[in-house]
């Protein structure tokens, strides 16, 4: 039984004894207010009086009725403190458990951006092991309402949205199709393959010829994301390093595009959170 059904049980076990006390005390008093009349040429008990072995009369039915519920009602009253203590000391655990959830809750959101949206510190250690992770949002966003509701966004939001993907998307293929043209052999393959795929195609073509250029690139482009060198750095030539430089700022891009119309917040739940419309590739140099 749950602390608040005990209380309402003792608070009841309370009324019922006041009835109690009052059904007995009704009784009494209906008892006192007409005796019984004593036989012709019987005694009474005043005449009786120093016949009696206990030397007094009975004692009187609602005085002991009115102790027991004395003492009734301070059990209760000692109990009813007990028990709304332990209510008391329950609210507070189901309090401090809420918390833990919603602290775990934004914690394991907050891990899940981490690995969609690497920080710097991130980046340096990447860096380090020659790899390369991005977030590409979708060509197509046209979620279900489900989704909608999970993002806390409108129907009408969705052609923002729908907007500012496109444009970034847009921006990095303008960099990658010409890079690609030159690993496939033609503009027409690029475009087949698309911005999904030729990052890889790039990358593979680099290693067959020069994997130790295709491994400096990939950790130029780390260093460059953790903010320890800048983009100039990186030749526009290079192929992996322009392709993967301009592959790791799309999700950037939508998210300033979003963050002018729908706020900074909205946006990076929109580009990174749980229920986007994107896919998160990671790529890692040879003995990295």
């Amino acid at each position: 039984m749950r602390g608040r059904e005990r209380l309402f049980a003792l608070s009841g076990g309370v009324i019922g004894a006041a009835v109690t006390y009052g059904a007995v005390w009704l009784s009494s008093g209906h008892t006192r207010a007409a005796p019984r009349a004593a036989p012709s040429g019987s005694r009474t008990a005043r005449d009786r009086g120093s016949d009696d072995d206990d030397g007094g009369a009975s004692a009187d039915p609602a005085m002991v009725a009115n102790a027991h519920l004395v003492e009734s009602l301070q059990e209760c009253s000692q109990r009813l403190s007990l028990l709304a203590d332990d209510e008391s000391r329950i609210e507070e655990q189901l309090q401090a458990e809420q918390r833990a959830e919603a602290d775990a809750s934004l914690a394991a959101r907050a891990r899940r951006l981490a690995r969609r949206d690497p920080s710097p510190d991130d980046w340096k250690q990447m860096a380090s092991a020659g790899t390369i992770r991005y977030r590409l949002p979708c060509a197509s966003f046209d979620p279900a309402p489900s989704a909608l509701d999970s993002l806390g966004l409108e129907a009408g939001d969705v052609p923002v949205i729908q907007s500012a993907f496109a444009a970034a998307r847009a921006a990095a293929w303008t960099q990658v199709r010409p890079l690609c043209a030159v690993a496939v052999g033609s503009l027409a393959t690029a475009d087949q393959l698309g911005l999904e795929a030729c990052p890889q195609v790039i990358l593979n073509a680099e290693r067959a010829t020069d994997p130790a250029a295709a491994a400096r690139a990939m950790r130029a482009v780390g260093a460059v994301k953790a903010g320890l060198a800048d983009p100039s750095t990186i030749p526009t030539g290079d192929p992996v390093g322009a392709t993967f430089l301009a592959m790791t700022g799309v999700a950037k891009d939508a998210e300033d595009r979003l963050g002018s119309v729908m706020g900074p917040d909205d946006a990076r739940s929109v580009v990174y959170g749980s229920g986007s419309c994107g896919r998160t590739a990671q790529f890692t140099s040879p003995g990295g």
